[in-house]
């Protein structure tokens, strides 16, 4: 309650606690204290008497002591007058001890105690731990302090109202429940007539109420308490109290909803308060109704729809509004869609002119791009009214949802036509333009549409605002184009608009579909600096970046960061983008299935996103009859469930499973079954057929796949069913030819290759890196070395466009990392060019290339390292080969096998670069780790293996039951031991490699450089191989170890003449 509230009241504020006019002073004598600007504060001496009595020269103040009074009430008012964020307890209460003394007005001490308690409050909820001791302090001087005042205050007076909330809060912040609520139900009985708009103390009561006994007994118990009281906190909870938006009044009801709400929200089950039989029908409806309010307001709309099913079948009625709060809430996600339009349509209108029935429907069908349905709503609301900007809007976006940028326009220009001079009649509004803007955007990068309609918006005297420029951002970044999007966003910056979570979310998205982790936590760190705060939809964005990059303690820190600031129950979100990650690391289906169980006990419930990724870890196990049965039952309830539909994805994915594994017949029947559910393959799905021609390696099997192609791209462009996945750099086009074009590599057959780059550029496409590697490891096999050097640099460039360093770094902050994990895009090229260098002995070059790709920033995985110390070998530097495996693969390996790295489970920052920069601030060490390849496809099939086998008998791995509310417990040791690091190991081509310059050396002859005109004299080769092989001995103890394991399984596999032929023995 605020002081000026008060005042109004002045029939019951006591008079002598009115604050005084000040005297005024005689011009002769200096008096400091008067010309303060509060004079609240009066000290009982002569000085401070009434005009009349202070005419006496006899009764001057002390200067000196006058001022240390001055300075004290001025120290007060400054603290008192801090934000709460910065207020120390301590601090305030010894600076109230310091002036308690002097004649403090009853207002100003009750605005102290309501400052006190509110800080007191703060540093209640903000902090983890039992404050219970900690807090007693300062309950306690506030009680004393209002035990004082009973005696000043009128009873009945609104003085009196404040006091009792206070008394209230007090009890509450020390724990005494009972009192407190006792003290707030005498508050409430004894001012039933006072204003609501008074009552402000009366909420914050509540809310210190409601919050402690959520944090020493539970939500549960916080929600039997709201339904007990359920009669007075109604008021609160459902009516707003008046006042603009920063208002005390306004923030009292809002800050006792929110806390209601985070209680309801992180109940997993609702219905036994459903059937509580201490409660009334009435109760038990109110409270039902108020579970799917606060599950609606914080996007659970799943889970508040089964709340309304539980009551249906309890016979509970629940207000229609309240159903309308649940639509609304399904239709924000996609996957819930069907489930928004089925509950609308069980709900019939109240009439034919039921305008509010027919908004929510226009809104929604609107959303889904229902063309007809859409426009019924339209008709209906136009039969009834003139339609509002708002529904005329809606009508175009609506358009531009069926993606129909050309009936957007139409409605557009119909509203909004064009007149003799050139401009637009009935003044269209921003949101106008948005829709037809965002329509073009839906459609892909339409440049000169979208120019079109900018500068029709410009025209009509409008600016672009925040949404136009995200239509925009997202209509780039959806076709992969990150240079355009970033270009239209420093464009936004520069008109002044400044970017919102919505937009440096659609960034982070697109990042993290680069793969680049550190590049989306600049983009985040960027956000932050500009003010903006991020929802949990940006920091999952963020955290799905680091799962896209592999960046696993990324993964952990994000999930751990949502865990420890959670106010409401974790989206179904976070868990799908950690059971992502583990799906990628490779962990054993075991673990997943684990997950997806648990998952399934939370509020939380699995979609068809998270059934994909079951489906998946499934199939990469090799369990493909299980992964059937997933299918199936998750087909089974689709039919009652509401969020789990069968899609293209999860198809896709079963169909890949079977042709992987070799079983093409069971693949047709999926592939059937997606044609019988009326379901458009995707461009993934057609690229997975076409890999499974290319997987035959036969000149008719890639014959067939090119037919297939054919038939699918003469089909006109209007018509075609299939798009461009979003955020992929790849064109539909590319994803169809890139499988041909690799099968034709490994055929050895250049011209085909060539001859289907050029299709692919005749249809307008530019080649990809992949298309180019393809290209690249087809001259390397048919040693066309010429070719192979001509391509490189073209290579090259687009892996530098692909790793533009530092480009969202804040200027104080620059990225440390110089490409970040995108620095691998060009680890597969690289170990194609090296190994074509070395075959055709151009060992220098080699050394060239490697000096200059690391100049840059590159970085280099275990395949390069393999490569580079088998060009090693060819080029006669054996040691060198020797160490390249000692040096850096072996220490790698190691790494991941004795490494435990501790875990921060509440950090301060989702971003792991925080993490790092902590680090770095502490002395410690940070291990250089090399580039992590892309655990995808057959090497995510091989790392599931790995880790199954790894962590079979792992006793911390196993126990489970210690960490059952832990989901990213196991992906926590997953990463220290994590299968991709298995990938970090000498190759066997690598060892024989060696094994076979060992043998050499032990026969007394040194390794020549392959493809070389230099000549060599072979007298003193003994001596100097035998000193080699001594210095190998010494300096190379574990790759030695490695190559003498080799020979002796090699000489029990093979016989003696195979094994001399194979090794190199003369």
């Amino acid at each position: 309650m605020m002081l000026d509230e008060l005042l109004r009241d002045e029939k019951t504020t006591p008079t002598r606690m009115r604050p005084k006019r000040p005297p005024r002073p005689r011009p002769r004598i200096i008096r400091p204290l008067l010309t303060s600007p509060n004079h609240a504060f009066q000290r009982r001496h002569a000085s401070f008497a009434t005009e009349s009595e202070s005419t006496s020269e006899t009764a001057l103040p002390d200067i000196s002591a006058f001022s240390r009074i001055e300075r004290r009430i001025q120290r007060f008012q400054r603290i008192a007058q801090l934000p709460l964020a910065e207020v120390n307890l301590h601090h305030l209460w010894r600076t109230y001890e310091s002036v308690k003394n002097y004649d403090m007005s009853l207002p100003s001490k009750m605005n102290f105690l309501d400052k006190y308690l509110s800080a007191a409050e703060m540093q209640y909820q903000s902090k983890s731990e039992n404050l219970m001791d900690e807090l007693n302090v300062p309950a306690e001087n506030a009680l004393g302090i209002l035990d004082d005042l009973k005696q000043a205050i009128t009873p009945g007076s609104r003085f009196d109202h404040w006091r009792l909330c206070l008394l209230a809060r007090a009890y509450a912040l020390r724990g005494d429940l009972e009192a407190a609520t006792d003290v707030i139900c005498e508050a409430d009985d004894k001012f039933v007539a006072l204003p609501l708009a008074f009552k402000t103390g009366t909420a914050y009561a509540y809310n210190m109420i409601l919050t402690s006994i959520r944090r020493y007994s539970g939500n549960v118990r916080a929600m039997e308490y709201i339904g007990d009281h359920w009669e007075r906190l109604y008021f609160y909870l459902y009516i707003k109290m008046t006042g603009h938006d920063k208002h005390p009044q306004r923030n009292a009801g809002e800050s006792l909803r929110a806390t209601a709400t985070r209680v309801a929200a992180e109940i997993t089950e609702p219905l036994p308060f459903l059937q509580k039989k201490n409660w009334n029908r009435k109760r038990r409806e109110d409270i039902g109704c108020f579970f799917i309010q606060a599950l609606s307001d914080v996007h659970f709309g799943t889970e508040a729809h089964e709340v309304l099913l539980e009551m249906q079948q309890l016979d509970l009625n629940v207000d229609r509004k309240y159903k309308f709060m649940i639509i609304r809430s399904l239709a924000q996600r996609t996957p819930t869609m069907s489930s928004a339009i089925a509950l609308y349509k069980s709900i019939p209108p109240n009439s034919e002119h039921d305008l509010f029935y027919y908004q929510l429907g226009l809104h929604l069908y609107a959303r889904q791009g229902d063309v007809e349905a859409f426009q019924g709503c339209f008709d209906k609301i136009c039969a009834v009214a003139e339609p509002s900007a708002d529904e005329i809007a809606s009508l175009i976006h609506g358009h531009g949802m069926a993606g129909n940028a050309e009936a957007a326009e139409d409605v557009f220009k119909g509203f909004f036509p064009v007149d003799e001079n050139g401009n637009r009649m009935n003044s269209p509004r921003i949101t106008h333009y948005a829709a037809v803007i965002n329509a073009h955007a839906r459609k892909g990068a339409d440049q000169k549409a979208l120019s079109f309609w900018l500068n029709d918006l410009s025209k009509a005297g409008l600016a672009p605002n925040e949404f136009i420029f995200t239509s925009i951002i997202n209509a780039f970044a959806t076709v992969g184009d990150f240079e355009s999007a970033m270009a239209v966003l420093d464009q936004m910056r520069r008109a002044g608009v400044r970017p919102n979570a919505v937009t440096y979310t659609i960034v982070i998205t697109l990042l993290a579909h680069r793969q680049d982790p550190m590049g989306a936590e600049a983009v985040f760190k960027r956000a932050l600096k500009e003010g903006v705060v991020p929802d949990n939809r940006m920091i999952v964005s963020v955290m799905n970046a680091h799962v896209e990059g592999g960046s696993w303690m990324g993964v952990i820190r994000a999930y751990d960061y949502l865990i420890a600031a959670r106010v409401t129950a974790l989206s179904l979100e976070v868990y799908n983008t950690l059971m992502k990650a583990y799906v990628l690391i490779g962990a054993p289906f075991s673990v997943v299935y684990k997950f997806f169980k648990r998952l399934e006990r939370t509020k939380a419930k699995p979609d068809s996103y998270t059934y994909s990724l079951l489906v998946q870890s499934a199939c990469d196990a090799g369990l493909m009859d299980i992964a059937a049965d997933i299918y199936y039952d998750m087909k089974e309830r689709a039919s009652y469930e509401l969020n789990a539909d069968v899609n293209v994805y999860i198809l896709t994915i079963l169909m890949a499973g079977f042709l992987q594994h070799g079983d093409t017949i069971r693949a047709q029947g999926v592939h059937r079954e997606m044609q019988e559910l009326g379901i458009n393959p995707s461009p993934i799905t057609y690229r997975t057929i076409l890999q499974a021609y290319a997987n035959e390696r036969s000149k008719e099997s890639l014959e067939i796949a090119e037919r297939y192609i054919k038939t699918l791209i003469d089909v006109p462009e209007k018509e075609r069913t299939w798009k461009r996945p979003k955020y992929d750099s790849s064109s539909a086009l590319q994803h169809l030819y890139g499988p041909v074009m690799h099968g034709w590599s490994r055929m050895k057959s250049p011209e085909d290759v060539e001859r289907v780059l050029q299709e692919l550029q005749n249809s307008g496409e530019t080649p990809t890196l992949g298309n180019l590697t393809a290209l690249l490891d087809v001259y390397r096999l048919t040693f066309n070395i010429d070719a192979v050097r001509e391509i490189w640099p073209d290579i090259l460039k687009l892996g530098l466009k692909f790793t533009a360093k530092d480009w969202m770094a804040p200027e104080d902050n620059p990225l440390q990392t110089t490409r970040g994990v995108r620095g691998n895009v060009l680890c597969v090229p690289l170990s194609i060019y090296i190994d074509a260098l070395s075959c055709a002995g151009e060992h220098t070059t080699i050394a060239s290339v490697w000096k200059d790709l690391r100049g840059q920033g590159f970085s280099f995985d275990s395949h390069n390292w393999n490569h580079l110390a088998v060009a090693m070998v060819r080029a006669g530097q054996v040691e060198r080969a020797f160490e390249v495996i000692e040096r850096v693969i072996i220490p790698y390996q190691e790494l991941s096998i004795n490494s435990r790295k501790p875990r921060d489970r509440s950090p301060s920052s989702p971003l792991l670069s925080d993490a790092l920069a902590e680090k770095q601030e502490e002395d410690e060490e940070e291990e250089d780790v090399p580039s992590v390849p892309a655990v995808r496809s057959v090497h995510r099939q091989i790392a599931a293996k790995l880790s199954s086998a790894r962590t079979r008998d792992m006793e911390d791995f196993q126990r489970e039951a210690d960490h059952s509310d832990d989901f990213a417990y196991h992906l926590h040791i997953l990463h220290q031991i994590s299968p991709s690091w298995a990938l970090w190991k000498a190759h066997k081509a690598t060892i024989s490699v060696l094994l076979m310059a060992l043998n050499s050396l032990h026969q007394g002859r040194l390794v020549r450089p392959v493809n070389t005109d230099e000549e060599y004299d072979d007298e003193d080769d003994s001596s100097q191989a035998r000193d080699m092989l001594n210095r190998i001995y010494n300096n190379y103890p574990k790759t030695l170890q490695l190559v003498l394991e080799l020979d002796e399984k090699e000489r029990e596999r093979l016989s003696s003449d195979e094994y001399r032929e194979q090794y190199n023995l003369e």
